[in-house]
This record gives C-alpha cells, structure tokens and sequence, in this order.
C-alpha cells in the first residue's frame, strides 16, 4: 500500500485557471480518510502552496521552493532546509548580467522582484485580503534595494532565483550557471529556469520528509509534469506523468496519468490508492 503521495502544483494539481477540479478535491479527501500523507511539492514558496493545502483541508506537510524548504504546514516543524550562500548567489547573477535578464528571488514569504509578471500582481492583490501568515510580500528590487541589500535583510542566503528571459538564450544560461557544480539548474515551464542549491530538488525534500515519517520510498508516489518534478519522480515507488507532461518526465514515469485538465491527479488516486488497483514495483 502507498503511504506518501507527493503532487506538483503547477500543471498537475491545478488546472490552466489555476483552480482545483470538484474530482480531484473529492479524491484527495478519500485518499486523506485512507490515512496516506498529501504532500504537495512545488517550485512555489510555501505560503504560496499553503492557499491549495487549505482548499483542500490538508494538514500534512509541504515540499517547496523545489525541495528547498520542507515544513509542517504551519512551519512548527522544518524538515529540510537548503538555501543558496552568498558565493553562488553572486555566481547567478554573474551571469545573469551578460545577459542582461533579471530575476526575481524568492525568500520564505518574501519575493525580491526585478521583473514584474503577472503571478506578482496575483499575489499583491491577495496580500490585500489574506491573514499575515497566508501572505507573500513583494519587495521589488531597485537602485536602493539593490541585492546587497536583500542578503543583508535575509543573512547572505536565498531559497531559489526564477528568470523568465528570451527563450533563445535559456540553454545557453543553464550551461553557464551549470558550470558552478554548486548550483542546481531547471526549469517548471518552457519560458523559465529557476536555481537552488545543489543540495535542493524536490527529490531530496522528499526523501527527507519520508524519512522524519517513517515512510520508504517504495510507498511513495509522485506525480508531476516538469523537468523540476524529475528528482523526485526518479526516487520513489511509482514515479507519475502527468498526460500533459513533457516527453522527458513521460520517459522516467511508470503510469501516465491523465492531463491536468482531465483530472489526472484524481485518475492517478482512484487507480491506485482508492481503488487498489495493481501495483507497480
């Protein structure tokens, strides 16, 4: 029996709308009174995961920031914690510069923000209205809130950097980011990389959060569509693509599910967890 369900936001949970189908809530409650552990495991920060988690009555922990941060829910307990230091910080945006992109990074529930998208004004907006502990604050990065700054105000140390540059110039910032081992490169969509640090994938957020369980990873599932989502699909028991998932997660999946518009995750739980259906080894 899987004990541990690990699930992507972004492209799998959710729908394109960002909302959660009325069948895939349905199905995680019922895997829920079966006594098996949600997790959802983002490349979002955790306060950002935190408004999914409540819509959907969890209380089990989350895996953030692409395995960087790994916490109960409401912080009491950190289970894993890896950020980048000021050396590879500086490496980033070394490179960066030559290019002439900027990022934005994020920090527990603040976001340093160089580049305006359409996410950041979704979360000032929700700012407005939600508790203080279910808020992002967004800092936007200027010529007297440079990055010094920001690593003074966060100790020399960052969660994750995201950048949305040309697409043309993408592969060639992973390769030179790539070239400092210390660093860990990916991306969640075509039009993005993210870094964190090379101890931080959703696969070792994961497996440590397994472990403060009790739980091995041949009774975990995971379930996503992204090239972040590789790490962690690659540690457990069933690895999971999303129908909608790029061929690379596909290839290292061993059930494809349904697309997240299809409700695939919902599809994946009634297959396996409720319905008992034949497991894979």
């Amino acid at each position: 029996m899987y004990k541990m369900i690990c699930i992507d936001i972004d492209g799998t949970l959710v729908r394109p709308d960002l909302s959660i189908s009325p069948r895939v809530k349905e199905a995680i409650k019922k895997a829920k009174k079966k006594g098996v552990v949600v997790a959802l495991s983002t490349g979002r920060m955790h306060n950002s995961a935190l408004l999914y988690s409540d819509e959907l009555g969890l209380q089990d922990p989350i895996v953030s920031s692409n395995g960087a941060f790994v916490s109960a829910k409401e912080g009491e307990t950190i289970y894993y914690e890896e950020n980048l230091p000021l050396e590879d910080i500086l490496s980033i945006q070394q490179v960066l510069d030559r290019y002439n992109v900027r990022i934005n990074w994020y920090n527990h529930g603040t976001m340093y923000v160089s580049e305006y998208r359409d996410y950041v004004g979704r979360y000032e907006e929700m700012a407005k209205v939600l508790p203080e502990n279910r808020r992002i604050y967004i800092k936007y990065i200027t010529e007297t809130f440079s990055l010094g700054e920001i690593l003074h105000e966060t100790g020399n140390k960052i969660q994750k950097g995201i950048v949305f540059p040309d697409p043309q110039v993408i592969p060639s910032i992973k390769e030179e980011v790539m070239k400092n081992p210390n660093i860990k490169v990916v991306s969640s969509g075509p039009d993005n990389v993210e870094f964190t640090s090379k101890t931080a994938d959703k696969g070792l957020g994961v497996l440590a959060l397994a472990k403060a369980l009790g739980i091995e990873a041949k009774e975990i599932i995971a379930v996503g569509d992204s090239e972040n989502d590789l790490p962690m699909l690659e540690v457990v028991g069933l690895p999971v693509a999303m129908g909608n998932a790029m061929d690379e997660v596909k290839s290292v999946a061993k059930f494809v599910t349904k697309s997240n518009v299809e409700d695939g995750v919902a599809v994946l739980i009634e297959k396996y967890i409720l319905h008992e259906g034949d497991q894979i080894d």
